[in-house]
C-alpha cells in the first residue's frame, strides 16, 4: 500500500457523492481531507480502478522532500 494525493480538478466544489464513494471504498483509507484534495492510503491498482470511473479527479503518489539540517556546523576542525 502506498500513500496518494487525490485531487478534484473539475469546476466548482467536489461532488459529495464522489467523496462518499472514495471514503466507502474497501482497501482505501483516507488519512487527510481538505476542500479539493485527499490524502489516501491504498494500493495503486485499486485506486486506479476507482479513479478511472470518476471524471474530474486526478491522483499522484505522495512525495516527501527532506529538509536540510538548519543547525550551524563548524567549518574547520578545532586545533588540539
Amino acid at each position: 500500500m502506498g500513500r496518494y494525493i487525490v485531487r478534484y480538478a473539475g469546476e466548482g466544489s467536489r461532488p459529495a457523492a464522489d467523496v462518499q464513494r472514495i471514503r466507502a471504498s474497501r482497501g482505501l483509507n483516507v488519512l487527510d481531507d481538505s476542500s479539493r484534495m485527499m490524502l489516501v492510503e491504498a494500493s495503486a491498482k485499486s485506486l486506479k480502478s476507482l479513479m478511472s470511473s470518476m471524471p474530474g479527479w486526478t491522483w499522484t503518489p505522495e512525495r516527501t522532500i527532506r529538509l536540510p539540517d538548519p543547525r550551524p556546523r563548524p567549518r574547520r576542525r578545532p586545533k588540539s
